[in-house]
């Protein structure tokens, strides 16, 4: 099921009312907000158990404190993951409704017309992977009708005794006064942010 389906059932996006698309990007931005909020929380609590590592008296203190940062960053990583289809939901809708503000120039046109014939799904298939604005829609378009897919690559992950592990020396890293607490919350979600981009 496509995102457009999703939202709108089984219409063709080109026949969903202006007002509905306005209202469902508004609705999307709230969300995307939202879930940029809960990761600054997130990296915030991270940074605080960091800091509790710091003052961890025992191995078991020390792996008790790993494991909820573990845990932490898995909800993250879901976050993420939740915020990325939100922004690609954003980027079709927002492309959608320039298409509809600028129906009456495009209607007649061959481009239309191609529009038109493309099934829901291929359309929002290009939809989601371009950025139009009101000056270049035209020029836009026509590129994005040449568009072929390209296959993204598979991220390998880690085992998870592998990030526990990372995440433990972090911690002696801390301990002893390598790192900081922040750079060490930052340092342990940006490798799972790459990780996240590259799946």
């Amino acid at each position: 099921m496509g995102l457009i389906s999703r939202f709108f059932g089984r219409k063709n996006p080109l026949d969903i009312p202006i007002d509905k698309l306005r209202e469902n990007q508004v609705k999307l931005d709230m969300q995307i907000k939202k879930i940029e909020d809960e990761i600054a929380e997130m990296d915030r609590q991270i940074a605080l158990l960091f800091e509790q590592a710091k003052k961890a008296r025992s191995k078991s203190e020390e792996l008790t404190i790993a494991t909820k940062i573990k845990t932490l960053n898995k909800r993250k990583q879901s976050l993420q993951n939740t915020h990325a289809q939100l922004n690609k939901q954003a980027m079709l809708v927002s492309n959608l409704l320039i298409i509809k503000e600028n129906e009456a120039l495009l209607k007649g046109t061959p481009t239309w017309e191609l529009l038109r014939k493309m099934s829901p799904e291929e359309l929002e298939k290009h939809l989601v992977s371009m950025q139009l604005d009101s000056q270049n829609i035209n020029e836009n378009l026509n590129k994005m009708l040449g568009y072929t897919d390209q296959a993204l690559g598979a991220g390998v992950e880690l085992e998870e005794d592998e990030e526990l592990q990372e995440i433990l020396r972090t911690i002696q890293a801390v301990k002893e006064g390598e790192l900081e607490p922040e750079i060490a919350a930052e340092r342990v979600t940006k490798e799972k942010a790459r990780e996240t981009e590259v799946e």
